[in-house]
């Protein structure tokens, strides 16, 4: 039976240029000029029978049709990435290193990593919940999720994951709170604070938060505060007060009843999480493979809040 393919180079092309959105960066990465991956684009457009990306003064954007071909390009690519690493030879394949923020680590990637495992078994992964900076004595992770700041030469950096903070506390705690609350009630309520300490982090904290709901400067007093926002998760959990945390950490408690969301107002995160690759790294088929994997978690994670 005779295969009816597109033209290959060109489904490699539209990939890149459909995750970068940029024919420019598509070339970069694969080697080749921006004029030439419009070249294939244009060819790709007529064997598929329709545009896949509007053209813009400042880029271009996916057509529907485009979104569509690009999420399922991108699966079949995974796989073809996966076949490819388990013809391997057994034992040849090396462990891929993920070096994580620790609350990111706890409550987002730990509970997501058990499919990858099993999807994709002969893949080993070495997760690391360790600070940003690491000592030129330490070996670069294939992986490292952070906050992103700007850009390093060498590593490319892909958004992961962003969200808002959101105010959670017990349905015990809760329920002790008028029945149309305010945020003026929350001033007599005890409030868990971040105090972050590692360089690079930045912390909207409940000032900024009351401030978005139109109050004025406060100086807010707090007896109990945390260094890590998994541990004021889990104090929250305990009933010690409310919490202002990133609502993709507390899915899981939010979806069981266990935390609520007690104002229904969240305030846009500036920082979102980052995949950090190096150069050396992608050139690793099970590198690419976890990498691309986590980059569809962090979107499905996006697009069901």
């Amino acid at each position: 039976m005779v295969r009816h393919l597109p033209p290959l180079p060109a489904l490699r092309a539209f990939e890149a240029a459909a995750r970068h959105l940029s024919f420019a960066r598509a070339g970069g990465e694969l080697g080749v000029t921006p004029g030439a991956v419009s070249h294939q684009m244009k060819q790709l457009e007529k064997w598929v029978g329709g545009p896949l990306f509007e053209r813009r003064a400042n880029g271009v954007c996916l057509t529907e049709t485009g979104r569509v071909f690009s999420t399922r390009l991108r699966a079949i690519f995974d796989q073809l990435t996966a076949v490819s690493v388990a013809a391997r030879v057994p034992g040849g394949l090396s462990a891929v290193t993920v070096r994580c923020q620790f609350s990111l680590a706890t409550k987002w990637l730990t509970p997501r990593i058990r499919r990858f495992r099993e999807a994709h078994p002969d893949i080993s992964v070495a997760i690391m919940a360790l600070p940003h900076r690491w000592s030129a004595n330490e070996p670069d992770p294939d992986l490292a999720i952070y906050h992103g700041r700007g850009t390093i030469p060498g590593v490319r950096q892909d958004t992961l994951v962003n969200g808002s903070l959101i105010v959670v506390g017990t349905p015990a705690l809760t329920a002790t709170l008028p029945p149309a609350p305010t945020p003026a009630d929350l001033l007599s309520r005890p409030l868990l604070k971040m105090d972050f300490t590692e360089p690079g982090w930045h912390d909207e904290g409940w000032e900024a938060w009351f401030a978005a709901t139109g109050f004025g400067h406060l100086e807010l007093r707090s007896t109990l505060s945390f260094n890590l926002v998994h541990l004021a998760i889990d104090a929250c959990l305990a009933g010690a007060g409310f919490a202002l945390v990133p609502d993709f950490l507390v899915e899981t408690e939010l979806d069981a009843g266990r935390l609520v969301d007690a104002f229904g107002i969240s305030l846009p995160i500036r920082q979102p999480y980052v995949i950090m690759t190096p150069e050396a790294s992608l050139a690793r088929s099970e590198v690419a493979v976890l990498r691309s994997w986590l980059l569809d978690e962090g979107l499905t994670t996006t697009r069901t809040r």
